[in-house]
């Protein structure tokens, strides 16, 4: 691997890790997921709705784990 492709795992692995606590907090039942706009202001995401959002975000975690393996990088040590 070199530097420029450690620079661009490193900033995978920095978005995984916000992904990664982003979707830790709205699995809490006890939180408010709301989405905001510049142009309509606040959207309260209902309960059914928090299961299809957290889908994508997994999605969304999965295709930069993806990229960090085309790059050499592993979650997991393969001891």
């Amino acid at each position: 691997m070199n530097f420029r492709e450690i620079r661009v795992a490193d900033k995978l692995i920095d978005e995984l890790e916000n992904l990664d606590s982003f979707i830790t907090d709205i699995q809490n039942p006890a939180r408010t997921l709301t989405v905001s706009t510049n142009f309509n202001g606040v959207t309260i995401i209902k309960k059914e709705h928090r299961i299809k959002v957290i889908q994508v975000l997994l999605g969304m975690r999965g295709e930069l784990a993806k990229k960090l393996e085309e790059l050499g990088v592993t979650e997991y040590n393969n001891d």
